[in-house]
């Protein structure tokens, strides 16, 4: 049986990085979706929340690849509570607003939970 893997999001760029060196860690984070995209198996679920909000909000550099996952069947969760707190509710435009309630309980169904 293939294993069900629930990718975190907790910043709209990839890895830890200096402010200068965030516009390449955002490229980085564009291209981690589209190979993701393009794997044969795919993740169980996508969770943002924090700042990784942002990365499903209008504006996005990732929205066609985050759509492309969503039509593919993965599940994209983004955290109501994250996105009432920096005021961008209005503003998503992939994935299902969900509470903290249905990510931990997603991260506790899934095989294995992965930080980006």
């Amino acid at each position: 049986m293939m294993k069900k893997t629930l990718f975190a999001v907790t910043k709209p760029w990839l890895g830890t990085v200096e402010e200068k060196d965030r516009e390449f860690a955002v490229l980085a984070l564009e291209k981690f979706f589209h190979n993701l995209e393009s794997e044969p198996v795919k993740p169980y679920a996508v969770c943002f929340y924090t700042e990784g909000v942002k990365a499903c909000c209008e504006g996005s550099p990732f929205l066609e690849a985050l759509e492309a996952l969503d039509k593919k069947g993965v599940k994209i969760l983004v955290a109501q509570i994250s996105l009432d707190y920096y005021h961008l509710r209005s503003k998503v435009v992939v994935g299902n607003v969900v509470d903290m309630n249905d990510i931990v309980g997603m991260m506790m169904i899934v095989d294995q939970v992965i930080t980006v």
